[in-house]
């Protein structure tokens, strides 16, 4: 039997306002669960609702329906003062590491402001705690004396994953923790991250655009469309034989090193845009970009459902 999900998302739906009565449907109806130690990476293209996804898990946004359950506790039936006391093992790492630090303050304060915030220690713990975190995410602890604009984006990104671990979190929603940054560094970030998993036994949600980072670093990967989850798989199993068009046309728009690997492999052109949120296309949403799509796919929205053992798909050509 297996354990309990360390976070379990049903039926997630996350509906924002706009002109005219409309809805802008970001995330539609998402359902997945991640296990105490694991890194879920959550893929798809800008757009499609995955740091959507993230911001409602910590509540940093209010989901419009749906169900989140953190170690077993309803996350959308805490009040403001208990979900404070559980944001210690909830924390994220934001996208841009140039506009999430604020430049008034110096790293210090930065990344002492969590301790601060929850009280926990005086003046002088805290400042030793900060030159740990410092040293633990390979940075001088000298630098707690300085501003955020005299460190390079990198260097930015792992002082916000210092800020992040400031409280021993169990969880870390990381959302798209590298996208900003040069290649050559993305893998660093992406390498001390899993180093810290390993140190701290750390849970990750890993939100990212980028089929070729996630593959190093998740466990199980999830894809998604639209507002819609179109996979779900182990991550060797997703990128070995993925089962939704979409998931093939994502992984053969990765570069290969080899050119002629490249010329091998079969190319899926996915046509024109991608569709609005506002007003979704009928049946499955991918539709209308789809090479393979039948009649059926016009009217009828694919059930998600389990293709293989831990592999789901929302894919009428997998029946």
């Amino acid at each position: 039997m297996q354990a309990q999900a360390l976070v379990e998302i049903k039926n997630l739906t996350k509906h924002f306002p706009a002109a005219h009565g409309q809805v802008v449907r970001a995330v539609d109806g998402v359902s997945f669960n991640i296990q105490k130690g694991e890194t879920f990476g959550l893929v798809g293209e800008s757009g499609c609702g995955k740091t959507t996804v993230g911001r409602c898990l910590l509540r940093l946004i209010e989901p419009t329906n749906g169900e989140i359950r953190f170690d077993g506790q309803d996350l959308l039936q805490l009040g403001k003062g208990e979900m404070r006391a559980l944001r210690r093992r909830l924390q994220i790492v934001f996208q841009d590491p140039y506009s999430s630090l604020n430049p008034r303050m110096k790293v210090g304060d930065i990344i002492g402001e969590p301790l601060v915030v929850h009280s926990i220690g005086n003046k002088q713990e805290r400042k030793d705690r900060v030159a740990d975190l410092l040293k633990v995410v390979k940075l001088d602890p000298d630098y707690a004396n300085r501003y955020p604009h005299q460190f390079s984006g990198g260097q930015r990104q792992r002082i916000g994953i210092a800020r992040a671990l400031a409280l021993n979190p169990d969880f870390i929603v990381a959302d798209e923790p590298v996208s900003a940054l040069d290649v050559s560094v993305q893998a660093q970030v992406v390498n001390l991250l899993q180093d810290l998993q390993e140190q701290f036994g750390l849970t990750y949600l890993f939100i990212s655009h980028g089929l070729a980072v996630v593959e190093h670093i998740s466990t199980r990967v999830g894809v998604m469309y639209l507002g819609k989850l179109v996979e779900l798989a182990p991550a060797v199993e997703l990128y070995q034989t993925p089962k939704h068009p979409y998931t093939q046309a994502l992984l053969a728009s990765i570069p290969l090193p080899d050119p002629e690997q490249t010329r091998d492999r079969a190319r899926i052109a996915l046509g024109g845009e991608v569709p609005t949120p506002l007003n979704p296309p009928s049946g499955c949403r991918f539709h209308t970009r789809c090479p393979y799509a039948m009649e059926k796919c016009k009217i009828t929205e694919p059930e998600f459902k389990e293709v293989a053992p831990g592999h789901f798909a929302a894919c009428f050509l997998n029946e």
